[in-house]
């Protein structure tokens, strides 16, 4: 046999032992290759909602305005005795208007205090007008004093029409608003009827008070029983 034979049969040999062992390794990889296993969408928990804020618990309906009294109290006070004083001190005024505000004020603000002040303008001051609001303005009183009811008989013999008819009601809004036993209504429907024969009293506020009289003694009757 030939060299060239020899070496190329060797070759060819060669070449095959490499095949072969190309194959082999080949298969021993694709062997130990492991699958990759799919990874499968697993579901998302939702995230854990925080808690929500808790309100504050409102107070009970009521106490709010309960809270806010006192002080609220404590200004009107406050408020009550400045408008006082302010029209305390325009009574003083010469000025007739501003005494005639000042007198309503104080009717607005019914206390021992103004009732005795509105008494004292009704029988002093000069001008009918300012009287005239005063006769009026005693009518806030709940209840009057001997004063302030002997003020009002006095009034009666104004000389001026309106004070004396102002005066006249205010007394009779006082027996409305009193029991019939009671001291002050037994006064002021006495000390009225000697005024409807005062000699100082004109003739027709004379019939306004007999009217008065005779409205309560119908309000005070007692209801007749039904004949059976």
């Amino acid at each position: 046999m030939s060299i060239a034979r020899i070496l190329l049969f060797t070759l060819l040999l060669s070449s095959i032992i490499v095949a072969v062992a190309l194959f082999n390794l080949e298969s021993d990889t694709g062997d130990t290759d492991t699958e990759t296993p799919e990874l499968v969408d697993q579901p998302v928990a939702p995230a854990p909602t925080p808690p929500a804020a808790t309100a504050p618990t409102p107070p009970p309906p009521g106490m709010e305005e309960n809270l806010a009294a006192p002080e609220e109290m404590a200004d009107d006070e406050q408020l009550e005795k400045e408008q006082v004083a302010q029209a305390m001190a325009l009574l003083n005024s010469t000025n007739d208007e501003e005494r005639i505000e000042a007198v309503e004020q104080l009717g607005a603000y019914p206390s021992a205090e103004t009732e005795a002040a509105l008494s004292q303008i009704l029988n002093t001051d000069a001008n009918p007008e300012v009287r005239n609001a005063a006769a009026l303005s005693l009518g806030s009183m709940d209840e009057p004093t001997d004063a302030t009811i002997a003020a009002l008989m006095t009034a009666l013999e104004d000389q001026n029409e309106d004070v004396r008819f102002s005066a006249l009601s205010t007394l009779e809004d006082f027996m409305l608003g009193q029991e019939e036993n009671s001291p002050n209504y037994r006064r002021i429907k006495e000390s009225l009827a000697m005024k409807a024969g005062s000699s100082n009293i004109p003739e027709d506020l004379k019939e306004s008070i007999n009217e008065v009289l005779k409205d309560q003694e119908t309000i005070t009757a007692p209801e007749a029983e039904p004949d059976n």
